[in-house]
């Protein structure tokens, strides 16, 4: 009985032990008092964690310095900031912000999580709606049940996004158009190091130029007040096969050859991408084909510096939602690649070398339709290599 005892009274004694902890560890971490009953003030704004835009950083959260530090190079720098950017996240530090009721950047209210909130921080993320520019208030507002303060603090206009480019390839002093966003105050176009003339009056979501002399090949690139960005797709060609018609030794042109379950027709006017033919072909039966040969010399792909193969298809006659073709490379059909055609519109395909059997040197393209309901017309115009 005595035994049972005092194992009882251990019990009780270990259980109060925890009670008090337990409450202790409540009060750490839910009671942040009741804050200060002044008007709310702000002191700074500062970085608070990787999100933010210096690179290979870690920003240990010390809300309390003024300073923070390089992880990797442990050199210290000051993580105060002025201006911000979009979908990044920040401390606003000061006094009597623990009520805090609405958070707002140039007059749009962004969320901030309440529990991340004491009486001298706010941590909160400036999202994508937030407007910048010249024309906004660049000020930061905190509204507490004490009050309001407004903190000079502008908005950083994002770099530019391009989306796409039309068309893929063009001559000298042909017009291309650049969709995108956040294209405002548009400083200059280029073509690779080459600055491409602007055309009328952009908009913040497209942008037209001409096309500069000498162009073959080259990447787009895009300067605002917010940065430069490049396009992910090449405009142009390293080797163009069509464009208006054949190059010299391909498909009959001067050598090589041409074919199969199919007839062919060079000089299309019917549904042209770009300048004044497309190759129109009219497949016999499901599995005719667009097969071009090579007949010149050795056209090799390192020493050309070919890396993908680039096309634009368009759906033709009997052809339905879901219906391919699929490309084929030197009759390696173990290898081929499908492309799903959109009927009644053209389809741009950039399509890897690696993807196609990695060749080293080219000797013929196909482009095969894959079980499509014959007779059926599909269309090709801007066939090359990047």
């Amino acid at each position: 009985m005595k035994k049972i005892f005092q194992q009882s009274k251990s019990f009780y004694w270990m259980l109060s032990v925890l009670m008090v902890f337990g409450m202790a560890s409540c009060r750490k971490y839910n009671d942040r008092g009741t804050g200060g009953t002044g008007a709310p003030k702000i002191t700074r704004v500062r970085y608070v964690s990787k999100t933010d835009t210096i690179k290979n950083v870690s920003h240990p959260v010390n809300l309390d310095s003024a300073n923070i530090y390089d992880d990797i190079k442990l050199v210290k720098f000051d993580s105060t900031v002025t201006q911000g950017r979009l979908n990044t996240q920040y401390a606003i530090i000061g006094e009597n912000l623990l009520n805090t009721t609405h958070v707002y950047f140039n007059g749009t209210e962004v969320y901030f999580n309440p529990a991340l909130v004491s009486d001298k921080t706010i941590i909160v993320t400036i999202g994508s709606n937030v407007p910048f520019g010249p024309s906004q208030s660049n000020k930061l507002t905190v509204v507490t049940t004490q009050g309001k303060v407004d903190y000079d603090f502008s908005i950083a206009q994002p770099p530019p996004v391009i989306t796409s480019f039309a068309p893929l390839a063009a001559g000298a002093g042909d017009i291309v158009t650049i969709t995108g966003s956040v294209f405002n105050d548009v400083i200059s176009v280029k073509f690779d190091d080459t600055p491409a003339e602007i055309v009328g009056t952009p908009t913040t979501t497209e942008i037209k130029v001409k096309v500069p002399a000498g162009i073959v090949q080259a990447y787009v690139y895009v300067t605002t007040a917010g940065g430069t960005t490049k396009s992910a797709a090449s405009f142009g060609f390293k080797y163009l096969i069509y464009g208006d018609d054949l190059t010299l030794y391909w498909g009959g042109n001067g050598g090589g050859y041409d074919g199969y379950g199919s007839t062919r027709d060079y000089a299309s006017t019917a549904h042209v991408k770009r300048g004044t033919h497309a190759i129109a072909v009219n497949v016999d039966n499901g599995y005719g084909a667009l097969q071009l040969g090579y007949g010149g010399a050795t056209l090799s792909v390192a020493a050309s510096g070919l890396t993908s193969i680039k096309v634009s298809i368009y759906g033709g006659a009997n052809f339905k939602t879901g219906d391919r073709v699929q490309l084929v490379v030197n009759g390696g059909y173990d290898k081929a690649v499908p492309l799903t055609i959109v009927p009644g519109a053209y389809t741009d395909f950039t399509i890897p070398l690696s993807s196609l059997g990695n060749p080293a040197t080219i000797s013929e393209i196909t482009f095969q339709t894959l079980g499509v309901g014959a007779p059926a017309t599909f269309y090709v115009d801007d066939l090359g290599f990047i």
